[in-house]
């Protein structure tokens, strides 16, 4: 039985599948701004990945995906955020989430 705290990872696999949907968006914009409808959501999807993630407590996994988090909403509330900066942090935040719903099936 796993000793993390309980997390929806059903939810947390919905929200790192948005936010690829919305980076796959991102990079349609190529080296221009994305829109700021497009921003917003992405600030709002890393926003609520890191609801889910704050069930975790202090797990490193946790930990580390929750900074990625921060800075990904940090960069879509820039004036005009570099879509770059933006798929980087959207991979890296995704890879996070997803190897934290690896980690917690494993210790099923």
């Amino acid at each position: 039985m796993s000793t993390r705290p309980h997390v929806n990872l059903g939810r947390l696999h919905e929200l790192s599948e948005r936010l690829e949907e919305l980076f796959a968006r991102v990079s349609a914009c190529g080296q221009q701004a994305p829109p700021p409808e497009l921003a917003d959501e992405i600030a709002s999807t890393a926003g609520e990945v890191m609801l889910e993630l704050a069930g975790l407590g202090a797990d490193e996994l946790a930990r580390a995906a929750a900074e990625d988090a921060v800075r990904l909403r940090e960069a879509a509330r820039t004036l005009n955020p570099s879509p770059a900066r933006l798929i980087e942090g959207g991979a890296t935040l995704t890879r996070e989430v997803e190897r934290i719903i690896r980690a917690d099936r494993q210790a099923a």
